[in-house]
C-alpha cells in the first residue's frame, strides 16, 4: 500500500481552529459522494461522527515490505520444496500486490509507457459497440480506461482482492453497467460465455504478462476459440526470454553474468513479496501454442529497444540524452528483429475459421 506521513487534527464541525474554518459533516459527505459514489459513502462514512484533518509532511511512498519483481528470494527447485499449489501461490502473490498494484504500476516510466502503447494497439481494433474481455485485468485501470470508448468490458482475473479493489472503482465511478467482473484463471476462459452478449465476444485482450502465470497455457486458445466470433480478434501481450535491452545494460555495468537471466524456465518474480514461477516464451513458441484456433496477424517489441520495467529508474536517469530511443521505438518495435526480442512482446491474433469446433481436451 502506498503511505504519506502525516500530522491529524482533529476538527468540530464547524469550528474555527487555528484560522482554518472546518466544515459541517454534510459538507464532507457531499464531496466524498462526488468523489467516490453514493453507495461507497454510504456504505463507509454514514455513520461518522468526527473530522480529522489529515496533512501530508513527507512524501508519498510503499510500505516497504515488497520486493521489485527480480529481487527473488528463492529459486524454482527451493520453490517447488515448499510444495505450494501454483494457482493458489498466483491468487495469493496478487492478493497481496493488490494494495500497491496501481501506485507500482503508475510512479513506473516504462510500465506506464507499456501500458499506454498496448491500450493504443487495442483501440485501433475496437468498435463502439464492442463488450470487451480482459483476461487478468487486475486492478482495472486498463478496463477503465478503455471502458469510455467501448459498450462494455467482462474483466476477469485469478486474484479475488484485484476484483474487489475494481468492483470499488466500478461503483464510485458509476460504470457497473459497463464493466462487469468474474474471478477466473485463463486456462477457463470459457465460463465467462455467461456475462458476453450472446456467449460471445469479438475482441479479447490480455496485457503486462498475465498469461505468464498460466501453466496450462495449452488450453486457453480452445478455450477463447469457442466464445468469439468469426474472425474475432485477441490482443496479447507476453514476457519474452530474450530481452536485448536488458542485455546491453546489464553489460554496460559489467553485470556480465546477468546477461540472459530468462534462459532457464521458468523465471522466478517476486509478486507483492511472494516468490512464484512465471513462465516466459519466446514470439514464436508462443504463438505456435495458438497455431491451430488463431492466425498471427501482428507481433510488437513492448518495448523493443527501452529497457525492462525493472530497469526503469536507471533510464528516467539518463532518458535526456537518450530521447531518439523513444523515437526509434515507434519506428522499429513492429519490424524485424525488433520485435522479437524487447520486454515484453504485444502478439495480435485472429480468429481461423476451423468448420467444426476442436473437440475438448
Amino acid at each position: 500500500m502506498s503511505t504519506h506521513e502525516a500530522t491529524a487534527r482533529l476538527g468540530d464541525y464547524q469550528q474555527l481552529v487555528n484560522c482554518e474554518l472546518y466544515p459541517h459533516r454534510g459538507d464532507i459527505l457531499t464531496l466524498f459522494e462526488k468523489k467516490y459514489g453514493k453507495r461507497v459513502v454510504t456504505d463507509w462514512y454514514a455513520a461518522s461522527e468526527l473530522c480529522f484533518k489529515l496533512s501530508p509532511i513527507g512524501p508519498l511512498a510503499l510500505r516497504g515490505r515488497i520486493r521489485g519483481e527480480s529481487e527473488t528470494a528463492l529459486d524454482f527447485r527451493s520453490w517447488k520444496e515448499t510444495g505450494k499449489d501454483y494457482y493458489a501461490a498466483v491468487v495469493e502473490a496478487f492478493d497481496s500486490a493488490s494494495d500497491e498494484y496501481d501506485f507500482t504500476i503508475r510512479q513506473n516510466f516504462i510500465n506506464v509507457w507499456i501500458r499506454n502503447r498496448s491500450i493504443e494497439e487495442l483501440l485501433a481494433l475496437v468498435r463502439p459497440g464492442d463488450v470487451l474481455l480482459e483476461i487478468g485485468c487486475g486492478t482495472g485501470v486498463e478496463a477503465i480506461q478503455i471502458s469510455k470508448c467501448v459498450r462494455g468490458i467482462v474483466a476477469t482475473d485469478i486474484s479475488g482482492k484485484m476484483l474487489s479493489l475494481l468492483d470499488q472503482k466500478v461503483i464510485s465511478r458509476k460504470l457497473e453497467e459497463k464493466i462487469k467482473t468474474i474471478q477466473l484463471g485463463a486456462s477457463e476462459i470459457g465460463r465467462a460465455r455467461e456475462l458476453l452478449p450472446n456467449g460471445k465476444v469479438r475482441v479479447a485482450y490480455s496485457f503486462n504478462g498475465a498469461l505468464n502465470c498460466e501453466p496450462r497455457i495449452g488450453e486457453f486458445p480452445s478455450e477463447l476459440w469457442r466464445i468469439m466470433e468469426p474472425k474475432g480478434l485477441f490482443v496479447c501481450s507476453i514476457r519474452n526470454t530474450i530481452c536485448l535491452s536488458e542485455a546491453i545494460t546489464h553489460a554496460a555495468v559489467f553485470q556480465l553474468n546477468r546477461l540472459a537471466p530468462r534462459k532457464k524456465q521458468p523465471v522466478m518474480v517476486s509478486v507483492g513479496g511472494i516468490d512464484i514461477p512465471s513462465y516466459y516464451y519466446s514470439p514464436g513458441r508462443f504463438a505456435d501454442i495458438f497455431r491451430t484456433h488463431f492466425r498471427l496477424r501482428k507481433m510488437i517489441g513492448l518495448p523493443g529497444l527501452l529497457p525492462p520495467a525493472y530497469l526503469s529508474n536507471t533510464y528516467v536517469k539518463i532518458r535526456k540524452g537518450l530521447f531518439f530511443v523513444e523515437n526509434a521505438e515507434r519506428a522499429l518495435a513492429s519490424h524485424y528483429p525488433v520485435n522479437r526480442v524487447g520486454d515484453q512482446t504485444l502478439l495480435v491474433f485472429e480468429r481461423r475459421e476451423l468448420g467444426v469446433e476442436p473437440n475438448p481436451k
